[in-house]
């Protein structure tokens, strides 16, 4: 969001410069150009301006047009809240003024998720929070007719202690098991 703002914000500013280059030019009459040539070009843009401002004054506005401006209030408005809305943090707060990497965080969770048995593969994403932790999500794949629950429990508090001796707080950890075929994932045979 802040990349489109800063594109709208440098486009005001070129126009500033436009204007101000204009400014001078007509000021100083450089290259031949006099104040007095100025107001006859702007003499129809003016008029344009005067005729729009008395027909909002007097409420003639077509509905189109009474449609267009709402929505590019409304656009500013959805606009402005999204700049002030803070942006993601990219590193995982860990205690106040401690931060980790996030790809740290999913070494650390591949790790312990390779390590549980009947997990043959596993891919993990991980999110940095506000507050201290990371939100995990986990997807292990694990054999045809293995017990999902057992595994699932097992895999839970291997992560979860995995990352506690390591010091990572986990925020929410969100796991998920594929029944997959063993000759299809990265650890073939365990």
């Amino acid at each position: 969001m802040r990349v489109f703002n800063r594109i709208v914000v440098i486009l005001l500013l070129v126009g500033l410069i436009a204007l101000g280059a204009y400014t001078v030019v007509y000021s100083f009459e450089l290259f031949g150009y006099q104040l007095s040539n100025l107001s006859s070009a702007l003499n129809g843009f003016t008029s344009g301006v005067e005729g729009f401002v008395s027909d909002v004054e007097d409420g003639n506005l077509p509905a189109l047009t009474i449609a267009i401006l709402a929505a590019v209030a409304l656009l500013g408005l959805i606009l402005l809240f999204m700049e002030f809305k803070p942006r993601r943090p990219r590193r995982v707060r860990m205690q106040r003024g401690t931060y980790v990497v996030r790809d740290i965080v999913k070494d650390e969770v591949s790790s312990a998720a390779e390590e549980t048995p009947n997990v043959l593969g596993s891919t993990t994403t991980v999110a940095a929070k506000r507050r201290p932790g990371a939100k995990v999500k986990l997807r292990a794949d694990v054999r045809r007719g293995q017990d999902k629950k057992a595994i699932k429990s097992d895999l839970r508090e291997r992560v979860q202690q995995h990352l506690a001796r390591t010091g990572v707080p986990l925020g929410r950890l969100k796991l998920k098991l594929v029944e997959s075929d063993p000759r299809q994932t990265k650890t073939r045979v365990q």
